[in-house]
């Protein structure tokens, strides 16, 4: 069964084989790499095939739930501009991590993909808490963060591959019971 999430302007599905030059293109960027923390630079040549070959294992397992970001407006075939996963950190407990193509930076695609996975996070993978990071050099994934509904829960040093250091990053949490709250608020304030 293909796991499909739709939301106004994308499609988040599971890589392809044929996504590999895309994601190898991206993940080869500095601007792209240096923001996460499991990323290399320079991005090893092949990386991105090894990468989109250990999906379906690693989701079989339970361990993890990765999926390509892609423009609806492109249709079936889109080319993946990025990829948003759910990594089981512990049990109903997951870790949201994301990257987006700098040319679609701050158009509200990273915060919509980030809302689509956290209610996939609560609804199909029955989490109880989500978890995520941003380095504090990068306040616009904070604000990804927050339009999802997580709230900050300290500060930690986070290893960054692309920057071979590790970097201040803040962490933030969103339970199901929050969530929850917020779709209350959200569904009163509607009427």
């Amino acid at each position: 069964m293909t796991i499909r999430l739709e939301t106004e302007r994308l499609v988040l599905r599971p890589f392809a084989a044929a996504d590999a030059a895309a994601v190898q293109a991206n993940c080869s960027r500095w601007k792209v790499a240096r923001m996460t923390t499991r990323i290399a630079h320079p991005y090893p040549e092949g990386a991105a095939a090894a990468w989109i070959a250990s999906h379906a294992a690693a989701r079989d397992g339970g361990a993890e739930y990765i999926f390509a970001i892609t423009l609806q407006a492109d249709g079936a075939q889109a080319a993946a501009i990025g990829a948003s996963g759910l990594h089981k950190i512990a049990k109903g407990n997951f870790e949201l991590g994301y990257w987006l193509a700098p040319e679609h930076w701050g158009r509200g695609l990273a915060s919509e993909a980030a809302r689509a996975m956290v209610v996939y996070g609560f609804e199909k993978l029955a989490a109880e808490a989500l978890n995520s990071g941003y380095f504090i050099d990068n306040p616009a994934s904070g604000r990804v963060l927050e339009k999802a509904g997580f709230r900050a829960n300290g500060i930690a040093r986070q290893w960054s591959e692309a920057r071979r250091d590790f970097v201040d990053a803040n962490r933030l949490l969103l339970t199901r019971e929050s969530w929850r709250q917020a779709l209350t608020r959200a569904a009163e304030s509607a009427q």
